[in-house]
């Protein structure tokens, strides 16, 4: 139990280090591109977008893979609608903000549309195939529809404070990824104890 607290503290130290870290780049750079260097942006050259695009993709990695590992681990132990959810979040956060990112960056809608469908159905799949194929059914339309929803944003945003942008989503994920990861793990743990006190009491009857 102690173990379990103790990931799940570092996990979220290291999600919200990454994003701290990301703001004084972002706070530089949104200054700069409101001050006339919006080809700069364009032209990817601006390293604030470069450092804050990386520091939010790799943050996005390490949520998503923690609460991927997490739901693989307790699969057993979750009801179907959890699974379902849990499934549904992952491939949302990844498709969306993977979305957005390729599409400022590829600035074409197309392939941005490809390349975040393709990171959401795949999280989507991770995230609910050791429990069920309802589960990696539902993860997989959710990564259709925020792969295509994060493309658009990420070729709309591209002129109008897209480091801002990023980081509001990265905000958004935490507390989300924070609050599902506590669900999953208070879900598992009464599924843990409810065994535990099945098995004393059939020991008990044994005897």
């Amino acid at each position: 139990m102690n173990m379990k607290r103790v990931k799940s503290v570092i996990s979220t130290l290291i999600v919200m280090v990454s994003l701290f870290a990301a703001a004084p780049f972002a706070l530089a750079a949104e200054h700069d591109h409101n001050h006339g260097t919006e080809n700069a942006v364009a032209a990817g050259s601006d390293s604030g977008l470069i450092s804050v695009s990386a520091i939010s993709a790799l943050t996005t990695i390490v949520a998503a893979a923690t609460l991927i590992i997490r739901l693989r681990a307790s699969a057993p132990r979750l009801s179907k609608m959890t699974a379902m959810m849990a499934s549904m979040a992952v491939a949302m956060i990844t498709g969306l903000i993977g979305g957005t990112l390729l599409g400022i960056w590829l600035q074409s809608l197309f392939f941005s549309t490809v390349f975040g469908v393709t990171i959401g159905v795949a999280a989507g799949m991770l995230a609910g195939q050791t429990h069920s194929w309802l589960a990696v059914l539902d993860g997989m339309l959710s990564g259709v529809m925020s792969g295509m929803m994060g493309a658009m944003l990420g070729v709309m945003i591209l002129q109008e404070h897209p480091l801002l942008m990023i980081l509001f989503m990265d905000v958004i994920m935490l507390v989300a990824v924070g609050s599902l990861y506590q669900a999953i793990a208070a879900e598992d743990n009464q599924s843990e104890w409810q065994d535990q006190q099945l098995k004393t009491a059939e020991r008990t009857g044994a005897e």
